[in-house]
């Protein structure tokens, strides 16, 4: 007997600390999980064209739509919906910094390749913005000392810098798009922001904090799998009267991280419950 509890001591001591290791580590992360509902965007710049006086190279003009410009930048917005969760009626605000402008603006989801609109009110205001913008537009032509109003100035300049989408619905593990063609006063890449307006949702950049963290349970459970299976065949090799005690202690650790999961569950199902 106390050869034996020499052999499987050590094994035992381990997988107990590897299992309320697990378990804390699936906690964690279940705790994490539910909290909040992540999704992951990333953003991608494409320069266009830049305008440019240089006295080796020449001037270089840029236009759009005949109108001369400094800078010219696609920018692409990816997002992922990285839960277990559909969601629907979802808000996505886009906005650049006050030295840039949209010139364009288009959304769709990348599985079907369907177009995600405009949220009605954003559009129904551009709309009326572009109109009164004609207007006033002839009413400068025509008189020489009409001004524009601020509040026009100030709608213009609220629908140059943002833009709002509307998504009827973002399912699990699926992406959309967004494409913003926009312009730089000063020549440089547009600052771009993106905001989601949902109960439960968070956007995250790629690969930040809580995607190393995930990352990091995972692989801490995945390599002390790997280590207990590694160690298991050694010490059956060594030691083969072991090999029933150390398969029975490893299936005990395991339904320990089943156990703290589910007593977790039970317990947080109870919690928003009572709520």
């Amino acid at each position: 007997m106390n050869e034996f509890l020499q052999d499987i001591l050590p094994t035992t001591i381990s997988l107990v600390i590897t299992s309320l290791i697990s378990v804390g580590i699936g906690i964690y992360l279940e705790k994490f999980k539910n909290r909040l509902a992540f999704i992951k965007y990333n953003i991608l710049f494409q320069p266009l064209a830049t305008s440019n006086q240089n006295e080796y190279w020449g001037n270089i003009d840029v236009f759009y739509n005949g109108i001369k410009t400094n800078h010219l930048n696609f920018m692409t917005i990816i997002l992922e919906n990285d839960s277990n969760k559909d969601y629907q009626d979802i808000y996505i605000d886009i906005w650049v910094d006050k030295k840039s402008f949209i010139k364009g603006q288009n959304g769709f989801y990348v599985d079907s390749g369907k177009t995600i609109p405009l949220e009605i009110n954003h559009y129904n205001g551009l709309k009326e913005v572009l109109k009164e913008n004609a207007q006033d537009i002839e009413k400068r032509k025509e008189d020489s000392n009409y001004v524009t109003p601020v509040k026009l100035q100030n709608d213009i300049e609220y629908f140059q810098t943002n833009s709002k989408f509307y998504l009827p619905v973002f399912n699990r593990k699926s992406e959309i798009k967004f494409n913003i063609l926009a312009e730089n006063d000063n020549a440089q890449q547009p600052n771009i922001g993106i905001d989601i307006k949902h109960k439960g949702l968070k956007l995250i950049q790629e690969n930040d904090k809580y995607d190393k963290d995930k990352k990091l349970g995972i692989g801490m459970i995945t390599y002390g799998l790997i280590i207990f299976v590694t160690t298991t065949i050694l010490l059956s090799y060594y030691f083969p009267e072991s090999l029933t005690p150390i398969i029975i202690l490893g299936i005990i650790g395991f339904l320990n991280l089943v156990f703290g999961l589910l007593i977790y569950r039970i317990f947080q199902f109870i919690k928003n419950y009572l709520k």
